[in-house]
């Protein structure tokens, strides 16, 4: 499975008295969250490098707190199947401020920016970020965790199908068959143009046909004519052969035909 690629920023803002700080709004609160998520961003598109899922944590200090870590984790859940923690880059890893005096002064605030993209679909996503703060000899003062909200990716992309292939006789042509094929789309967008390609064994040449465009959920049914179907070398047809779809699933683009028995 490919693992989705991962970006992460920083963004530190000491406290005033290191005059690193911005100036407080009048409209900020008394006691600010010690530790809180915000920006949360869910991009969904048909192309995976551009799907995304990103976040802000922010983190105050609690009175004695000598160093701040913060360790993101992406939750996958994949139709009605259990989640599971997404693995790769520093997911799953603690993480401390390149400053690694910040938050030691009450008024510090550590933001930190964490994006993931190039997700699979279709899937659901959900960061899990966990909190701590660590006073003298490294004993942990408190911890907290934090969800973000969900990330739905569908899978946007087509997916070409043959559903169907049948054989039948051909009245007047002992020799020949009639083969029909049944395109269809159960992607979520439309795909286009693509070629058909049927080969119909017995050491015939193949021939194509064309679809100059199949939407969503749609299908075209196609007919060839070749010879008598031989059962130890049945003829086959491939959707999109060529791949010029950028067709998100082939194990359903081709179907071999199943020959009528003798006689029948």
């Amino acid at each position: 499975m490919r693992l989705p690629r991962l970006c992460i920023g920083v963004v530190v803002a000491a406290a005033a008295a290191c005059g690193l700080a911005t100036t407080a709004s009048a409209a900020a609160p008394v006691n600010p969250p010690r530790a809180q998520l915000t920006r949360f961003s869910c991009e969904q598109a048909l192309d995976p490098d551009n799907r995304s899922i990103g976040l802000r944590a922010i983190m105050r200090p609690l009175t004695g707190t000598r160093r701040l870590a913060i360790r993101f984790d992406l939750l996958e859940r994949v139709g009605a199947g259990p989640a599971t923690a997404v693995r790769g880059g520093d997911l799953g890893v603690w993480v401390t401020p390149s400053n690694p005096t910040l938050g030691q002064v009450p008024g510090d605030v550590w933001r930190l920016d964490k994006s993931v993209i190039d997700l699979a679909a279709p899937a659901t996503y959900q960061f899990r970020v966990a909190f701590r703060w660590i006073g003298a000899s490294g004993r942990a003062l408190g911890t907290a965790v934090r969800y973000s909200r969900r990330c739905r990716q569908p899978e946007l992309r087509p997916d070409l199908a043959v559903t169907s292939f049948t054989v039948s006789p051909v009245t007047g042509q002992p020799n020949e068959d009639l083969y029909m094929a049944v395109i269809a789309n159960r992607g979520l967008t439309g795909a286009g143009p693509f070629e058909v390609l049927f080969v119909p064994g017995d050491n015939a040449a193949p021939t194509t046909d064309d679809i100059a465009f199949l939407g969503a959920g749609r299908s075209r049914t196609l007919s060839f004519t070749g010879p008598v179907c031989d059962p130890t070398d049945p003829p086959t047809v491939t959707a999109d052969a060529a791949h010029q779809v950028d067709d998100y699933n082939r194990a359903n683009n081709t179907a071999t035909a199943v020959c009528p028995a003798s006689g029948g």
